[in-house]
Formats: C-alpha cells, sequence, structure tokens
C-alpha cells in the first residue's frame, strides 16, 4: 500500500458515511508496520480534526509499536483535549515502557502535556514514580494534581499516603480533595482488614 493511499484513506476518516469510515481505518491498519512513518507524520499536522487524530491513535494503540511512543508524546500538546486524552490513555497502555518519556513530559513547561503525563503514569502506578506524583500534589494547575492524586492512590507507600494527607488539608479543588479523602479511607480500609 502506498504513502498516497494512507494518506487518502486518513483523509477518508472523517468521511460522514461509516462504511466509508470503516473501509479507511482498514487500510490504515493493513498498511501498518509499512507505512507507520507516514501515519506518524499525518497524524501530528494540525490541520486534522480531533476524529481523525482520535481514530488514528486508536489504531496505533492497537498496534502498540514502541516508535509510537514518541508520537503520543507530542499530541499531548495537541490543542483538542480529546487528542490529548487518547494520546494519555494510549501511552498509559505501554507500561513501564513508556516511563521515559512520561518523566520527561511530567516536566513539560506546558501544564496540558504535564497533566497528561501524570494521568499516564498514575494508571501506569508504578511505584518507583512516587516522587513524581508528590512533587505534582504541588502545581500549580488543579488537572496536574489530580492526576497525582490517582498516582498516590495507586501507589498507597507511607510517602504517597502523607502526600495524600496534605493535599486533603491544604488543596483548593474539592475534586482534588473529595479523591484524596476516598484513596485515604480506601488505605485505612485495607489497613483494617489486616
Amino acid at each position: 500500500m502506498s504513502a498516497e493511499e494512507v494518506v487518502k484513506a486518513i483523509g477518508d476518516l472523517a468521511n460522514p458515511d461509516d462504511f466509508v469510515k470503516l473501509e479507511a481505518e482498514n487500510t490504515i491498519a493493513m498498511s501498518i508496520p509499512e507505512q507507520l512513518d507516514t501515519i506518524h507524520e499525518e497524524i501530528v499536522k494540525k490541520e486534522y480534526p480531533k476524529q481523525i487524530k482520535t481514530s488514528l491513535i486508536e489504531i496505533l494503540q492497537s498496534v502498540k509499536d514502541e516508535s509510537s511512543i514518541e508520537v503520543f508524546a507530542q499530541l499531548l500538546h495537541d490543542q483538542n483535549k480529546w487528542v490529548r486524552r487518547a494520546s494519555s490513555s494510549a501511552l498509559a497502555d505501554y507500561g513501564d515502557v513508556a516511563i521515559p518519556t512520561l518523566l520527561e513530559l511530567a516536566e513539560d513547561k506546558s501544564w496540558r502535556a504535564r497533566g497528561g503525563a501524570v494521568w499516564a503514569l498514575a494508571k501506569i502506578g508504578n511505584p518507583d514514580t512516587v516522587d513524581v506524583f508528590i512533587k505534582a500534589a504541588k502545581d500549580e494547575k488543579s488537572f496536574v494534581r489530580s492526576g497525582s492524586v490517582f498516582g498516590l492512590g495507586s501507589i498507597g507507600t507511607p510517602e504517597a499516603k502523607a502526600a495524600l494527607e496534605e493535599l486533603v488539608e491544604n488543596d483548593e479543588s474539592g475534586y482534588v480533595k473529595y479523591n484524596a479523602k476516598e484513596f485515604l479511607a480506601k488505605f485505612e480500609e485495607e489497613d483494617d482488614e489486616q
């Protein structure tokens, strides 16, 4: 399959006809791995609407080629929140393999990229990343702090619990406080059962 055919199929992902969209998805999926670089080049282009980008993310996520990690990382800077969310979820699916990239992104100047990285790391839940969540718990943006709560809650070490307690006491976001309390209550319940 040629790069031109793949690019045409990518454009067809926005077609209102479900049959045309399905055909386009199949064409793109069948072009992998030969046209993976073409798909990577196309998905980061600004002119594509969210429905095309999220469809491509789904296709790439199902293939799970490690070369897509850097592309998903770039997409955490996309203007559309649904594209960023889908990219964050895709990165989380790679598990520990994506951690080095996510650790870099957790330091990004863009709060959206930082937040997406922290949420992906939270879904992975590797105890070695607890320091990232402790730092993110002090971020200026509640989106980043919210992700840190889920990371701290999935890890549950003593330092994670201490960070959650601090969030309950001091955070200005009701969402952050509520979820931090929920995780602390869960830990208390687990301790009682032992």
